[in-house]
């Protein structure tokens, strides 16, 4: 017996052993098979948990988990997934095959005739599967109820073939043709119990809402040929009939619907012009029909304003209010009479603008449709206008629900967006009365109201204090001025004020107010009577832990200190995560504290469970379940089994002394299989800091523009990813040289499988550039690898980001970039840390990636480079794919740039053949013909 038992251990010890020996290394062709886990979700009772895996090119799954008994079912295709209030049902989208698309696409079919999704509706009781096809939309009930509804596409009018002639099919066209722009989209609503299978449809839907308890829907018929008729409909649950409400010619929309389905709202205009002006309609169940409460002749608001269309509508949570957008009346500009060669096309910049003239034009499109905040408080029938073109952002809190809202406006400080930082006039609002008091001015960091609506809490980044300011005695108070602690970022190092750790919660009628440090939460009395607690009791700081708050309640107003809470824990210097818990006058106690990273928990509604992730760099992050105390955990997905086919690697935290004198932090992978007796190329990539994502799982995936550290190991390079610090202002390209350069002579130092010969660089952005300033400064890398390097800061200051269309100048003088100063004040600061100026120096070879249409470093501070390089006669090579920003998001580019980057590093750290594109390059002529992959010996 026991040589049967020895002879199993050891045929099970070799067939591990020969599972480990014949696993491959990653390669380019196996990230389409790669799958992601997205879109978790657990019912409201705890007994089910859904999600999704989906490959990164094909068709995925929707996985559906049984809590109790493990069993796991599954839907091909199936996404968006949504479970009933009463956890019955769960509703989601079905997508067409990826190959049905992609032939569709093939044809070049415009996206409104590509193949729709079908909406499924799986009975969790009767685990039973119910589709419908081409989909539009679908709604589920939030609170409760039986009743949903989803909008499907038109059905097909069946006609006489013998009736109509080609001449009827000819204006038949022709009409679509004209009528094309202005055309309404309809379909055909189906009402529809998910218990009972009974259903209600309607044709000719354009608009629909439900109301949140499920026992109500409104919704908008357009009828009619060339002239339409606005037909607005009410169903009601309960009597299981429907009632039109309203009915004439013109144009409704925007159907909105109180959350307990007893008001309901729409929009109508009987224009018949392009630019309609629409009137707001209001129905209760009191009214016998509804009724105008915001038109043009309104004058409760600005004059020749009305409701706009691009506002969003909806009612409070407690239905007492409904919300809307206002803007000026809609103005028909005179028909257009000019050829196109007959007009001038000028941007005019005025030094007066608050926005320059690039900013603007990003924004002109929201600008154009923008909306000022209105309200109908529907018991004294009351119509108040809370914003305005002084005051455009008012912030509403608990849904609505909130007598004060929170006013502000950037207005006034437009142009130090710039080259100085965002600031803000603050005012409170109020929703019953309309009373707007202006109470904060020039605020630069985030100003809040307290859940019960007497306080103003904010942090001043001038003297690094919390403030809360009473609104109704209008007292201010320095809530952590005799503290002795520090509430903003202990490790900033850009030149500008740090900015708060930020405010946990609030207890039970604003008592007290929790604000977090470095580590640890604050209890403060906003009043300022009574004197600081510190809640975990210095437990983070005296361990170095990081503690944040796990809101498991996502509609909680107040954090309740009688009851154990959860708090997320992380080391700072280990880097350990996970929870700990917290109970009034106890320190924290440790839940689960591990070589790992966790996700933030989520609860279900109205059960003890929750679900979490769960990752290290071996380990995708897979979907786990447990009780409130996150014991008996088990875990529900596998979403990558074929990671024990690959070679993969391992990771290690490692120290070192940088140039400064400070010991910083660093990552090293290796290889699995490491054989400390070989020798290993390396790459050292780095943005700021790394360290903390330790436990960071990389799927192996086509690059957006960084080096993959799994597909790198396992293809045995190792990966050094250095912390970097910066503390002298206007140097940071010594910042990052005395970081990176001492990190990795430590690593050679400490380290003699490193081939010190056979190391190259790679980052990206803020990373590309700090590797165009190593190579200006050192030898010591082999080859470099620079995504969108800034090359010179000179003309880099005075230039757009284009995707927002903001100046750079701010971020030079205050944000990651730090000089400092200006152009003209620190012009040496300017010039030392641009590498363009030192071109001459660089003696390794440069790969940059820098893209036509890059939105946050000019394009043309790659090509400044390039043609230094070039003139110089030093190997240099630059990728730009065309239309793509800042890092890639066409995946076909993103399989390019892995291949480049892999052959560039083969043939320089690995002696492996050039491929045909780094000796001979691509001519414009052979572009899209020839790839160039081909490697020449």
């Amino acid at each position: 017996m026991k040589k049967s038992i020895f002879a199993i251990l050891l045929c099970l010890f070799i067939g591990s052993l020969m599972a480990q020996t014949n696993k491959i290394p990653l390669s380019h062709t196996d990230y389409d098979s790669w799958k992601n886990l997205k879109n978790q979700q657990i019912s409201d009772n705890g007994k089910w948990i859904s999600y999704e895996v989906n490959p990164q090119k094909g068709d995925g799954y929707l996985y559906l988990y049984q809590v109790s008994s493990g069993k796991l079912d599954s839907v091909s295709r199936a996404y968006k997934a949504v479970f009933s209030p009463g956890s019955d049902v769960l509703s989601f989208n079905i997508k067409a095959q990826f190959d049905t698309i992609r032939k569709a696409k093939v044809k070049k079919l415009e996206k409104k005739d590509l193949p729709k999704d079908s909406l499924g509706i799986w009975n969790l009781q009767e685990n039973s599967i119910r589709k419908f096809a081409e989909l539009e939309s679908f709604k589920l009930p939030k609170e409760k109820g039986d009743w949903m509804a989803f909008l499907l596409k038109m059905p097909k009018e069946i006609k006489d073939t013998l009736i109509v002639d080609s001449l009827e099919l000819s204006k038949e066209k022709s009409k679509k043709k004209k009528g094309k722009k202005d055309k309404i989209e309809t379909g055909e609503l189906v009402i529809f119990d998910f218990l009972t299978g009974k259903e209600y449809r309607y044709k000719d839907v354009s608009d629909y809402a439900l109301a949140e308890n499920g026992n109500a829907v409104s919704f908008i018929q357009m009828e009619g040929d060339s002239i339409k008729t606005s037909k607005v409909n009410w169903f009601t649950a309960k009597n299981e009939q429907v009632k039109t409400v309203f009915e004439k010619v013109g144009e409704a929309k925007k159907a909105s619907i109180a959350p307990n389905g007893d008001q309901l709202s729409f929009l109508f205009s009987a224009d018949t012009l392009k630019n309609k002006t629409f009137a707001l309609y209001y129905q209760n169940e009191k009214l016998e029909q509804p009724k105008i409460i915001v038109d043009t002749l309104s004058k409760e608001i600005q004059k020749a304003w009305t409701v706009s269309e691009n506002g969003e509508i909806y009612f409070s949570k407690n239905g007492e209010k409904l919300f809307f957008g206002l803007a000026p009346r809609p103005v028909n500009e005179p028909k257009d009479t000019l050829l196109e060669d007959e007009k001038y096309h000028v941007d005019v910049w005025n030094w007066k603008d608050p926005l320059l003239q690039p900013q603007q034009k990003v924004q002109a499109e929201k600008e154009k449709k923008r909306t000022w905040l209105a309200v109908y408080n529907s018991g004294n029938d009351m119509l108040l206008q809370l914003g305005d073109e002084n005051l455009p952002e008012v912030k509403l809190y608990d849904n609505g629900n909130s007598t004060l809202a929170l006013g502000s406006s950037s207005l006034p400080y437009q142009q130090l967006i710039s080259w100085d930082d965002w600031y803000s006039d603050y005012y409170v609002v109020n929703t019953k009365s309309g009373k707007k008091d202006l109470l904060l001015e020039k605020k630069n960091s985030r100003v809040t109201i307290s859940p019960a609506q007497k306080y103003l809490v904010w942090f001043e980044t001038q003297d690094s204090i919390w403030y809360s300011f009473q609104i109704e005695s209008r007292e201010t108070v320095a809530l952590t001025k005799k503290i002795k602690a520090n509430f903003y970022d202990e490790i900033h190092d850009t030149p500008s004020d740090p900015s708060p750790y930020g405010i946990v919660g609030w207890t039970n009628g604003d008592k007290e107010v929790i604000i977090s440090d470095r580590y640890d939460f604050w209890k403060l009395d906003p009043a300022g009577i009574r004197g600081a607690e510190n809640l975990t009791n210095s437990f983070g700081r005296r361990n170095k832990i990081r503690f944040d708050y796990v809101k498991l309640d996502e509609e909680e107003l107040f954090i309740d200190l009688r009851k154990p809470i959860i708090l997320s824990a992380f080391h700072e210097f280990n880097k350990k995560s996970g929870f700990y818990t917290l109970e009034q006058d106890e320190e924290p106690n440790q839940i689960i504290f591990e070589d790992a990273n966790f996700s933030t928990p989520v609860k279900a509604k109205k059960a003890n469970q929750l679900i979490w992730t769960r990752s290290t760099f071996k380990e995708y992050p897979n979907l786990w379940v447990s009780d409130l105390k996150l014991k008996d955990y088990k875990q529900v997905s596998d979403a990558n089994p074929q990671q024990k086919k690959y070679l993969w690697g391992d990771v290690e935290l490692v120290k070192w002394i940088s140039g400064d004198g400070e010991e910083l932090q660093g990552l090293l992978y290796k290889p699995e299989n490491f054989d400390p007796k070989k020798k290993y190329p390396m790459f050292v990539y780095f943005y700021e800091r790394s360290s903390d994502e330790l436990h960071r799982h990389h799927v192996p995936q086509p690059n957006w523009s960084i080096i993959n550290p799994s597909y790198c190991v396992s293809n045995d390079y190792l990966i050094f990813m250095p912390d970097i610090t910066y503390h002298k202002v206007g140097y940071p390209g010594e910042s990052a040289y005395s970081s990176i350069v001492t990190g990795t002579l430590s690593m050679i130092d400490r380290y003699s499988f490193i081939d010190k010969e056979n190391i190259g660089l790679q980052g990206q952005s803020w990373g590309g550039y700090q590797i165009a300033y190593l190579v200006t400064r050192t030898n010591l890398f082999k080859c470099a690898m620079a995504g969108a390097p800034v090359s010179n800061m000179t003309s880099a200051y005075g230039g757009i980001r284009w995707g927002t269309g903001m100046s750079r100048m701010f971020q030079y003088e205050h944000t990651q970039s730090r000089i400092g100063g200006t152009l003209w004040n620190s012009t040496l600061q300017y010039i030392e840390n641009s590498p363009i100026f030192y071109a001459p120096k660089i003696e390794t070879p440069l790969l940059m990636m820098h893209n036509d249409q890059d939105g946050a470093v000019p394009w043309y501070q790659g090509i400044e480079l390039f043609v230094a390089m070039r003139r110089l006669q030093k190997p240099c090579w630059m990728l730009s794919y065309n239309n793509e920003d800042h890092n890639l998001k066409k995946r076909p580019n993103r399989m390019d740039l892995s291949i480049r980057t892999m052959q560039f590093f083969d043939f320089y750290l690995k002696g492996k053949p050039a491929p045909e594109w780094m000796i001979d390059g691509i001519p414009a002529v052979k572009k899209g013909i020839v790839d160039g992959y081909d490697l020449k010996k």
